[in-house]
């Protein structure tokens, strides 16, 4: 029997793939990048400024005691000269996420694709307050020039641990125990330094939380209890030394080099070696002039007229800066 000659109804004028002419289905679910949660907004001291290009934050010293001399005068030579100074933060230019769309390509869209834009503009702009955050809690750790000037306020400077020279290559059951003994270490440096450890934060690589999963004294029910630190089957450890622990992609980051309208020297941190970051929320400071926000050209207005198209901006104007060094430790690998 002969072979059917058939029509192929998915070829362009008879030729090449068969399937050419096909329907595209287009899906209205939307493939957008993945989220980061935000994990130092809310974890360090954040102000809202109304105007003004910086805030200035007085540093003062402790007082001291002595004995009284009989029947000398008290004339507060005690305390006196004073000990104080002041940290500067300055307000950063405005930092801005944009995108123009063109309005007959939206119509001709089969999804909205507006509200994926406006979202994914919002997060470039939280990814950059996370990365920013880390840089400056690294500064501050590694702030080693004493702010005030009396022996009795000195050790107000940042914390630092270093990982041995095999921690690259041991198990990583041996890089949890001893990210752990550097967490504690450094909790037991602050503690020497008056601060209080109660409301500390560690936020490390994914890489390391998972290695202190792996820790025989993190989640190890010998060591914990009824399990409440977490487990390994739920791939979570909540708490080491008493710390809470969390997970961020920018603890480590690569060397950063201001810009035009970078204002505050503390960006400017190579974080490559950085396994960790641990800090009470006083450690650095946020100010907010503009606090994030979206906006979008009206439909009819002159952009919209002139090009047919949307242009659609997120923006902040903030700052940030170190506030009190001995906040902040941090964890780097040699």
């Amino acid at each position: 029997m002969a072979n059917v000659s058939l029509d192929r109804i998915g070829q362009v004028k008879g030729t090449g793939a068969v399937d050419a002419l096909f329907l595209k289905l287009g899906i209205a679910e939307l493939l957008s990048a993945f989220d980061r949660t935000c994990v130092f907004k809310g974890k360090v001291k954040e102000r809202n400024i109304k105007g003004g290009k910086s805030a200035a934050f007085p540093v003062s010293g402790l007082a001291e005691a002595a004995y009284h001399v009989p029947g000398t005068p008290i004339l507060g030579a005690t305390n006196s000269p004073g000990d104080r100074n002041e940290q500067i933060i300055n307000l950063d230019g405005l930092m801005i996420a944009d995108q123009v769309i063109y309005d007959l390509e939206e119509m001709m869209n089969y999804y909205d694709v507006r509200q994926d834009i406006t979202h994914q503009l919002g997060q470039a702009l939280a990814r950059e307050w996370d990365k920013r955050a880390a840089r400056v809690l690294y500064a501050a750790a590694k702030t080693t020039t004493e702010p005030l000037a009396k022996a009795g306020n000195a050790g107000r400077i940042g914390s630092a641990q270093t990982l041995s020279a095999g921690y690259a290559a041991a198990t990583p059951n041996a890089k949890g125990d001893e990210l752990a003994a550097k967490i504690g270490a450094i909790k037991v440096a602050m503690k020497k330094k008056n601060v209080p450890t109660e409301d500390l934060v560690c936020v490390v690589p994914p890489e390391e939380y998972d290695y202190l999963l792996d820790s025989t004294r993190a989640i190890n029910t010998d060591f914990n209890g009824d399990g409440s630190n977490g487990s390994f089957a739920s791939g979570r450890v909540l708490r080491v030394k008493g710390i809470p622990i969390i997970e961020s992609n920018h603890v480590t980051q690569a060397a950063y080099t201001n810009g035009t309208y970078d204002k505050n020297t503390a960006y400017q941190q190579d974080l490559s070696k950085c396994r960790g970051l641990i800090f009470h929320r006083d450690a650095i400071g946020v100010l907010t002039l503009r606090s994030p926000s979206l906006q979008v050209t009206p439909q009819g207005g002159d952009f919209n007229i002139m090009y047919q198209a949307s242009l659609m901006v997120a923006r902040m104007a903030i700052g940030m800066g170190v506030l009190r060094a001995e906040c902040a430790g941090v964890i780097e690998v040699p």
